[in-house]
């Protein structure tokens, strides 16, 4: 599992979530999906043909989570993206990723699906943030 956590400051972070959530689906579509051939080494070759991207909302904060297939690890990669309003012109954004290894116990290997998945998501988030007018700064935890 891999996870990064940044802060972002601004007016427009009320629309930060809806933004975001639209990216992914659009980058989502633009993909050319993935087919397995044959079975997998663990289970069968059918893919789930659900929602890839869903966004979920709470009081104070909202959940993106979108999954994709990796061909090369066999293996289905979940990045869950959790943002935090601190204040009206504050939010705290953690993107965690993990699913995209493969083995068994500790031979398991992601290749770097995880932590290439992450940038990918924090590289997203600052273009999104880019187009409305938000700023962000790394928080290390």
């Amino acid at each position: 599992m891999y996870r990064k956590t940044v802060e972002v400051r601004g007016t427009a972070v009320e629309e930060l979530p809806e933004s975001l959530h639209n990216s992914l689906r659009e980058a989502d579509g633009k993909e050319e999906k993935t087919v397995q051939l044959g079975g997998s080494l663990y289970g069968s070759s059918d893919q789930n043909d659900g929602k890839s991207v869903v966004r979920h909302s709470g009081n104070g904060f909202e959940v993106i989570v979108a999954e994709q297939y990796y061909l090369r690890t066999n293996s289905d990669l979940q990045v869950t993206i959790v943002i935090e309003r601190k204040a009206t012109d504050q939010a705290s954004v953690t993107v965690i990723a993990g699913g995209g290894a493969t083995g068994l116990g500790p031979l398991s290997w992601d290749l770097g699906s995880e932590s290439a998945q992450t940038d990918t998501i924090v590289s997203m988030l600052e273009d999104v943030c880019d187009q409305l007018g938000l700023s962000i700064d790394p928080d290390e935890r």
